[in-house]
């Protein structure tokens, strides 16, 4: 019998998000994908697939990264790595988050490619990294990234360590133009033409003579080039710095024409607003917004004033040269704005739900910093957990446990710990949910009452957020501390009541020979350990797995 052909293998960080995703679903037929991202599978709703490995953890997380590279040396390695995870938002401010993940991040993530032994690296920078040129000039891949911005500061830390690290593997540079899908996707794309084909004052009005330009890419075409730069690996040089963009610029006003003329059936007219009166215009809509007579905050910011009629240019031809690659022309901006407005017309829902959250950045996600707390806490919090119930014993509620092994009921307390990190890791509190019934009947076998059970979860709560409450990096989310934590216990107790008044109503002998059936502690916990570790069999996996084995 012939082993089946072994798949290239990549890693994807940021790969919950909009062009992680997309590149997943667009390799997963033919590579092996080991995706990183911050939130879950299921939370990022990607869907199962045999070829993806799914890890959770945070890039500025050493030891998560560390972790993370142990898994996939133990599943047969990585060839190629894509580098997109990164912070921006659309403040233009300063802010220590694109130090922490897209320069530290970065860095991490290199020294994880050296643990994994990777034969190529791929970062993703971005074109905004570069100052727009002046009158005539584009931007090319030797064009250096000077913006003076903290996200294009972040983009050129970034490439210098990728360029250092050049010496170990080899290492490729990709400045992204701005990417877009037919459900547009990119922010500021989303909010010209939300305004321009909406009926709002706002309309017809572009920022100076509508010559502000910048580069798009389609999220296909980008997904195309990123498979180019695997498959042409190695032919490629040590280090190098291509633009996954086409030639030129589209601007405001190019648009504008092209998108208002499809949606209403003829051309419409724009008002062009001289760049003089453009910041008292943009501080009437912000006071408009403070008294509330206007519903939304503008997304316009005042930096953006500065790039008004500026063009960023780009001549990609040493990139099209070098990978034997151009973009796809149905896929240029001015042909699929077509494509993009009809699924604003027909899929309006959807349409706004996909943008909004396009929208929003979270700089670190509390779930994972509550976890991380959790892990390196854990013997400190079991043990104050477990003193509570043994030794404090309020009112003499947890007299049972005494009947129990004490390493056994080490073991059981140590389980459900571990159930809520992985709930909390996960963001899915089915995972505890479907675990705490199978404690359940086994307490219930034991004779224990439902009361236990219950107090029992409430010590857990109490005593994790009291004790996580101290540090100071987590004394200002105690809400979310109440989300993850103390609203799970509240679920898993009513579930615990709802459990046992099914069981009362069934045989008691029917369920002490049930019991046995159950899994014991140590296996138990085992499986519970898998689920919040980095790497989380969904039940679809399982399926897959077992029914491999049997074969």
């Amino acid at each position: 019998m012939n082993n089946p052909k072994k798949l290239p293998s990549v890693v994807i960080t940021g790969a919950s998000g909009f062009i992680g995703s997309y590149l997943i679903d667009f390799l997963k037929d033919d590579y092996k994908i080991f995706g990183i991202a911050r939130r879950s599978r299921k939370e990022a709703n990607i869907p199962y697939h045999p070829n993806l490995h799914w890890m959770q953890c945070d890039i500025s997380n050493l030891a998560s990264l560390i972790e993370a590279s142990d898994y996939i040396i133990n599943n047969g390695g990585a060839d190629f790595i894509i580098h997109l995870a990164a912070f921006y938002d659309f403040t233009y401010k300063d802010n220590p988050t694109y130090d922490i993940i897209n320069v530290n991040g970065t860095r991490n993530v290199l020294e994880f490619a050296k643990k994994i032994d990777t034969k190529r690296f791929i970062f993703a920078s971005s074109l905004a990294a570069c100052k727009f040129p002046t009158d005539g000039e584009v931007i090319k891949e030797k064009t250096p990234p000077d913006a003076n911005f903290h996200y294009a500061r972040s983009k050129k830390a970034g490439e210098e360590l990728v360029k250092e690290y050049s010496k170990y593997f080899p290492c490729t540079v990709v400045r992204f133009a701005a990417v877009f899908s037919d459900w547009c996707e990119f922010a500021p794309l989303y909010k010209f033409l939300s305004t321009w084909l909406s009926k709002n004052i706002y309309s017809r009005m572009i920022a100076g003579k509508g010559e502000s330009a910048i580069p798009y890419i389609h999220i296909r075409d980008l997904c195309q080039f990123l498979k180019v730069i695997l498959n042409k690996s190695n032919e490629l040089p040590n280090f190098d710095i291509y633009n996954a963009s086409p030639d030129g610029s589209i601007s405001h006003k190019e648009v504008f024409e092209i998108s208002t003329r499809y949606f209403f059936g003829e051309p419409i007219k724009p008002i062009f607003l001289p760049k003089l009166i453009v910041y008292p215009g943009l501080v009437i809509k912000y006071l408009l917004s403070f008294l509330n007579i206007s519903r939304e905050e503008p997304f316009e910011k005042f930096w953006m004033i500065r790039y008004i009629d500026k063009k960023l240019n780009v001549d990609s031809s040493y990139t099209r040269e070098k990978l034997e690659w151009k973009p796809t022309e149905r896929y240029y901006l001015t042909r699929r704005l077509l494509f993009l407005l009809e699924k604003m017309k027909s899929h309006p829902d959807e349409w706004h739900v996909k943008n909004e959250a396009s929208l929003k950045r979270i700089a670190r996600r509390t779930n994972l910093i509550i976890y991380e707390k959790m892990i390196e806490q854990k013997d400190a919090i079991l043990t104050k957990i477990i003193n509570k119930i043994v030794y404090e014993n309020p009112k003499g509620i947890f007299d049972q446990y005494k009947q129990m092994d004490l390493e056994d009921f080490q073991c059981y307390i140590s389980a459900v710990y571990h159930l809520l990190l992985a709930a909390i890791r996960s963001s899915d509190r089915s995972l505890f949910l479907q675990y705490i019934d199978q404690i359940a009947i086994r307490r219930f076998a034991e004779g224990f009452e439902p009361q236990i059970l219950r107090e029992t979860l409430k010590v857990f709560d109490n005593t994790i957020v009291n004790h996580l409450v101290n540090y100071k990096e987590l004394s200002n989310i105690k809400q979310e501390l109440y989300d993850n934590i103390g609203l799970t216990m509240q679920i898993a107790q009513d579930e615990i009541e709802d459990l046992y008044d099914s069981l009362i109503e069934k045989m008691p002998g029917e369920i002490l020979r049930r019991s046995s059936m159950l899994p014991d502690c140590k296996e138990l916990q085992k499986m519970i350990r898998q689920l919040s570790a980095l790497y989380q069999i969904s039940p679809e996996e399982s399926s897959y797995y077992e029914d491999k084995k049997l074969r």
